[in-house]
């Protein structure tokens, strides 16, 4: 499987609704034109107030993918082998977990 060259493809999950928009998250999977199996996929992870996250850690796939300054990534095969993975959660150092889901923009 390829993404089509020219062709940029985005996943967007969101945190279920929390009290506070700190603890909020969106997180953007972006796979760039022409990646295959082979490719590293960036991910932008950002709270509800659209700052980076500074630090934690994101499940996602069945991989636990570090955060840092808004920053992360995956593998191409490692999402694919993982799509199937429902559990979807941004821990963060202090604060309870909070979960996510795939969502549109």
């Amino acid at each position: 499987m390829k993404v089509p060259e020219g062709k940029t493809l985005s996943f967007t999950f969101a945190s279920h609704p929390v009290e506070s928009a700190r603890l909020r998250w969106k997180a953007k999977l972006t796979f760039p034109g022409g990646a295959g199996a082979d490719a590293v996929l960036p991910i932008r992870v950002v709270d509800g107030e659209e700052n980076p996250v500074a630090a934690g850690r994101l499940e996602l796939a069945g991989k636990t993918l570090v955060v840092a300054d808004g920053a992360s990534s995956i593998s191409y095969a490692d999402f694919i082998r993982g799509k199937h993975e429902p559990a979807l959660w941004l821990h963060r150092d202090g604060e309870k977990p909070v979960p996510g889901l795939l969502t549109f923009e």
